[in-house]
């Protein structure tokens, strides 16, 4: 591989499925079979004729040739190859659009950059379905005159100047562009469309009363007495709430705030008054004979009013695919605004295969308990996920977590001296996987920026991948937290704040870890005051957590109350008899270590 500062030329390939969107949120398990297929014809024909991927993201495909003959080849083998499976496929048929462009690129690692990168993807996107596009200089490059191809001189695409030709192909219809005047008078009539349309959303958005809705996912119900069916009821839970978080218009409050015991003794009217709830999202599996029974409902708050909205009886493998239709119907249900590629995303479940996706609920069901052992389950459930489907994105980002959580001593007890040693590097290596293989995962991004953040002391890249994941996903608490972490690294506590208030509507029974970005955020500004509420809150919920009781004594000290921090100081060493200030050690936020060195310095005096 070339030097990064070194440029080189290549010829580039750059292939889009048409309308894939659409078609995804049409019918969801067969266009992602299909595409599989079609992507397979890719790498195969891609690799045949001398090329090399060097990028793929859902729906796309970027490919380097050294010879132009090659890429023209494998592109013309590509088309044709498709076209044939299309005729034989009961599966949901796809087309795409090719580009290829010769010229100057460079090396970023295992990617590649540069103006033929970006024209190789314009002249995709000029291309006809089913059709290939070529420039002039990779029609040049090519070094024949017996080419059939469509001259289409230089065209204007995304703000680029490319003389472009289509290859004539058979069975593909010559297409005629049209004239400059013709574009002026579409232009005019596309002017005055989106004069209609934006007056229309006015009146819709901000004339009308509009109201975003809020919706809680409530736990399933195992009613199967099997406990070792636990995990599909709470991987319905998740995947559900999962999905509504990535609808724009809903307010999806985390999982975290309702659990079993909240929901005895109180009615669902009760619950959603509590948390100002429009809808409830509710249900539970059974058996019924050999088959499993599911049941999805929805309450409205309003109406008082209970319905059944989904339903199926299947074996337990379908029942997992099933979850798709489960997730469609409660969006359905819901009366809110919702765009097509919304909803699409919200359906993705990233993989088709059954095991494989059966093993990250698994792995997802023990993430969530937290335990030494169940931490090292989840990542025995996640590998096997990722050895059944190397292309499944999801579990490379938990994997990340995990790995940041083994590098704890206490959270990774069930591991090896030596896994902890290696932990940060793998968390370091999975999320970045996990962010080139699910592009629009908000997962991926929330992971990749947790470990930026918590673990490499990256906060700059942490907050634009941590905004990623709230782009995707707006109601994603816990991303939240981890951007105002990002921001207390870069030392905004103020707007850290802020994206903790955030966090905490979304997540009113919030974990003990929004309150120590809490304490920390306020130790910054030197409110100490402040400070010492929120430390003894934190210890309220988890009387033994040592950093807030650290925390603690630091805002005592720097407050004069010496009794309290000498008395809070005793507590700490009977959880931790080496302890000193002077060694402690709190990340990279200097601050921190600073203001514990000079607590050392008045406490030891």
């Amino acid at each position: 591989m070339q030097r990064a500062s070194e440029s080189f030329k290549r010829n580039i390939l750059a292939a889009d499925a048409v309308g894939f969107s659409k078609l995804v949120s049409e019918n969801e398990y067969e266009t992602l079979a299909s595409l599989k297929d079609c992507l397979n014809i890719f790498a195969e024909l891609i690799s045949k004729n001398g090329g090399r991927i060097f990028h793929s993201a859902g729906d796309s495909v970027l490919a380097e040739f050294v010879e132009s003959k090659n890429a023209l080849e494998a592109a013309r083998s590509i088309q044709n190859e498709i076209c044939e499976h299309q005729k034989n496929t009961k599966l949901q048929k796809l087309e795409f659009r090719i580009g290829i462009d010769f010229g100057e690129v460079f090396a970023d690692g295992e990617n590649l950059l540069g103006e033929a990168v970006n024209f190789a993807a314009r002249l995709e996107s000029f291309a006809q379905p089913n059709g290939i596009s070529l420039s002039k200089s990779f029609y040049q490059n090519l070094g024949t005159s017996e080419l059939l191809v469509s001259d289409h001189g230089i065209q204007t695409i995304k703000n680029s100047q490319i003389h472009c030709f289509d290859l004539i192909l058979p069975g593909l219809s010559k297409r005629r562009l049209l004239s400059s005047k013709e574009r002026f008078r579409i232009k005019v009539g596309a002017l005055f469309f989106i004069l209609v349309l934006t007056t229309w959303v006015y009146n819709y958005y901000f004339v009308t009363d509009y109201e975003r809705s809020t919706v809680a996912v409530v736990p399933f119900i195992n009613a199967t007495d099997d406990p070792k069916l636990d995990y599909i009821v709470a991987g319905l839970r998740n995947e559900i709430s999962g999905s509504l978080s990535q609808i724009s218009s809903m307010d999806v409050i985390s999982n975290s705030s309702i659990n079993a015991a909240s929901l005895q003794n109180q009615s669902f009217l009760e619950i959603s008054n509590k948390l100002g709830l429009d809808h409830l999202v509710f249900g539970k599996i059974s058996l019924q004979g050999s088959e499993i029974d599911l049941a999805v409902n929805l309450y409205e708050s309003q109406q008082d009013k209970t319905s059944t909205i989904f339903s199926t009886k299947s074996e337990l493998t379908e029942i997992l695919e099933k979850n798709v239709g489960a997730v469609s119907s409660v969006i359905e249900s819901i009366d809110v605004p919702i765009s097509s590629s919304e909803k699409a995303n919200a359906l993705r479940q990233g993989t088709l295969d059954v095991a494989a996706y059966d093993e990250f609920l698994k792995g997802d069901y023990h993430f969530n308990l937290r335990t030494p052992l169940d931490t090292y389950a989840a990542k025995t459930h996640f590998d096997n996920a990722i050895n059944i489907d190397p292309k499944f994105a999801r579990p490379y980002g938990y994997l990340g977590i995990l790995f940041s959580r083994i590098s704890n001593p206490i959270a990774g007890s069930a591991f090896k001296p030596e896994e902890r040693h290696s932990a940060i590097y793998l968390a370091d290596l999975t999320t970045k996987v996990a962010t080139s293989l699910g592009p629009n995962v908000p997962e991926t991004f929330f992971a990749r920026a947790f470990v930026q953040t918590l673990r490499l002391s990256q906060h700059k890249d942490a907050l634009k991948n941590v905004n990623i994941a709230l782009a995707l996903r707006p109601s994603y608490a816990d991303a939240m937290a981890v951007k105002a972490t990002a921001l207390i690294g870069l030392k905004k506590p103020i707007e850290a704040l802020e994206s903790l208030a955030q966090a905490r509507e979304l997540n009113p029974n919030f974990s003990i870890e929004y309150l120590s970005i809490e304490l920390i955020a306020h130790l910054m500004m030197e409110e100490w005051k402040k400070a010492k509420e929120v430390a003894t809150l934190a210890l309220q919920r988890l009387p033994e957590h040592r950093s807030s009781l650290v925390m603690l004594i630091m805002a005592d000290v720097a407050l004069g109350n010496m009794e309290d921090a000498l008395w809070n100081l005793e507590e700490l060493l009977v959880l931790n008899p080496d302890f000193k200030f002077e060694n402690w050690q709190f990340g990279d936020f200097k601050f921190l270590n600073e203001i514990a060195l000079q607590t050392a310095k008045k406490i030891y005096q």
